[in-house]
């Protein structure tokens, strides 16, 4: 007995073939995320965490994410955050940021989406979070040596409200 697909059998078993064939060489594994190591650049309205695992550099340009810690109890309407990632683009040279971007992170854990696009790069400002995190990341810098590297949003979260309370000085 034939089916009137039949006339389509010698195709899809060639298909089936160059998948079977090449599925294994066109596979990518996803390589793992980065371990967080969250080292603390600054303590002022937030804790300020740099994500030192996934800074990417370009020449002496670093494309990074900053982990900005709110103080306990803070809520936007009827939702309490943790914080949430600032991305940011910092040329060591120039000593200037661009702001690329925010995702918040609700508490318990959950992050929101990326918003917002890359601003045109601007001075550090004296004495900011921003010189901090510059410091850390393009000079080296270990501000609040007695704080551990946290390797978790949760662990940054727990290590900074407290900081923050305190009004912590590096």
């Amino acid at each position: 007995m034939t089916s009137r697909l039949d006339q389509f059998r010698a195709a899809r078993n060639a298909l089936l073939a160059i998948t079977l064939w090449t599925g294994p060489a066109m596979a990518q594994t996803a390589s793992p995320p980065a371990p967080l190591e969250l080292r603390l650049a600054d303590v002022g309205r937030f804790a300020v965490f740099v994500d030192m695992g996934g800074v990417q550099w370009t020449g002496r340009v670093a494309k990074l994410r900053v982990l900005q810690v709110a103080e306990g109890g803070f809520k936007a309407g009827a939702e309490e955050f943790w914080g949430g990632w600032r991305h940011e683009v910092i040329d060591c040279d120039a000593r200037a940021i661009a702001h690329a971007g925010f995702s918040s992170i609700r508490a318990g854990g959950r992050e929101g989406p990326l918003t917002g696009d890359q601003r045109p790069a601007q001075p550090l400002p004296a004495g900011s979070a921003d010189e901090a995190v510059a410091k850390v990341v393009c000079d080296g810098w270990r501000p609040y040596a007695t704080i551990p590297v946290s390797t978790s949003v949760a662990l940054a979260v727990a290590t900074g409200r407290p900081l923050i309370e305190s009004g912590a000085e590096p």
